[in-house]
């Protein structure tokens, strides 16, 4: 059996790239006010990279698609009763219950992102909305931003001790793949290419709006909104 390419460039660096942005968020969040511009300029990147995989999900590789990793409970139940009797049943791609985790860290980050232009540390920085909104809902916007963090922190467990598992009770090469793309695989056919082309223009349409949404559509706060 062969090495085929199954997870495109894209989104390799979507998945390590997220992972290095939450990290620096949290350090960011830890380090104090003077960090703070730094914790939103990395939130907007964050939210950049959850509209990509939007994207991606529906125009990237075959693999990386929705269509391909998404099942109905069924699938999922079956897979589970498998997993729990210790067998392994092959998927090329994301198996019915690794494939839960793709959606459930769009909505969740992407939740994180979204308030987190709402948000302010109460001292030097703030998001570019506070002031779109009554300081009654800001406020709980702002609640909710930190909170879902600790949602952010259980998930990233649950998949870290999950790949552990496959890793080295199974194993099973999760860490390799997600790494150089390539998975032994005689079963499926590889992707054609990582699509590099459409993933930059992609990009750049998101850069062009995300700098629209922050800088150029943003409220311009009333002078006494601070007083």
């Amino acid at each position: 059996m062969q090495k085929k390419l199954i997870w495109d460039l894209p989104l390799r660096l979507f998945h390590w790239l997220l992972v290095l942005a939450l990290v620096s968020q949290w350090i960011t969040a830890e380090l104090g006010s003077e960090y703070m511009d730094y914790h939103f300029y990395i939130g907007y990147f964050i939210l950049g990279l959850i509209i990509f995989r939007l994207i991606w999900g529906l125009v990237g590789p075959k693999y990386a698609r929705f269509s391909n990793f998404l099942y109905p409970p069924k699938a999922i139940w079956q897979y589970l009763r498998s997993f729990l009797q210790a067998q392994n049943p092959h998927f090329t791609g994301h198996n019915p219950l690794g494939g839960l985790i793709v959606p459930a860290v769009i909505l969740i980050v992407g939740a994180q992102a979204v308030t987190g232009l709402f948000a302010s540390d109460d001292v030097l920085a703030s998001g570019p909305y506070m002031s779109a909104v009554s300081s009654e809902t800001q406020g709980w916007l702002d609640g909710l931003h930190h909170k879902i963090f600790n949602v952010i922190l259980a998930i990233a467990g649950i998949h870290i001790v999950a790949i552990a598992w496959y890793q080295f009770g199974r194993k099973i090469p999760l860490v390799g793949a997600m790494i150089t793309g390539k998975k032994t695989d005689a079963a499926q056919s590889s992707i054609g290419s990582s699509r590099l082309l459409l993933a930059l223009i992609i990009a750049i349409i998101i850069a062009a709006f995300l700098y629209w949404l922050i800088a150029v559509a943003a409220p311009v706060p009333e002078m006494d909104y601070y007083f």
